[in-house]
């Protein structure tokens, strides 16, 4: 009974690990695609301007987001840059 239990786990923790590895992959390519795409990021409801990788762009809902392809385009959004991620002020 032992060691059809511990069989039981160590498929259901391959189960999870294959899934996380999955999960990861996947959020990785979505990453690298967005980035192509834009430089900076900001939120329609706050007057930031981040790097996509910043604690706070993540956490932007995405219909929200505001993309941008140069800090002038930000700025003259009226954005200002994150004191967090600290992104530069000029191309």
């Amino acid at each position: 009974m032992g060691l059809h239990l511990e069989r039981k786990v160590v498929r259901r923790v391959r189960r999870i690990a294959v899934v996380l590895l999955v999960s990861m992959v996947v959020l990785s390519f979505i990453y690298i695609s967005l980035a192509v795409e834009f430089k900076y990021v900001g939120s329609a409801k706050s007057n930031k301007y981040h790097y996509p990788s910043c604690q706070w762009a993540q956490k932007t809902k995405q219909e929200n987001l505001v993309k941008f392809k140069s800090t002038k385009e930000a700025l003259d959004a009226g954005y200002v840059a994150c004191k967090v991620c600290r992104p530069p002020t000029r191309d």
